[in-house]
């Protein structure tokens, strides 16, 4: 029983780590993404009023 026990620990904190590098990962990249989707949908926000 303890040997599973110390098993199941090692099967949780490996899925624990795999989940966060995958995280911060998949941030690091939408970040950059995102910034640019954002600075796209301003520049065609303020397009659309005319220039006085």
């Amino acid at each position: 029983m303890r040997c599973c026990l110390g098993q199941t620990t090692v099967e949780y904190l490996l899925t624990t780590l795999i989940l966060f590098m995958l995280f911060f990962s998949m941030f690091g990249f939408l970040q950059g993404q995102l910034k640019e989707l954002f600075t796209k949908a301003a520049i065609a926000i303020l397009m659309s009023y005319p220039i006085r």
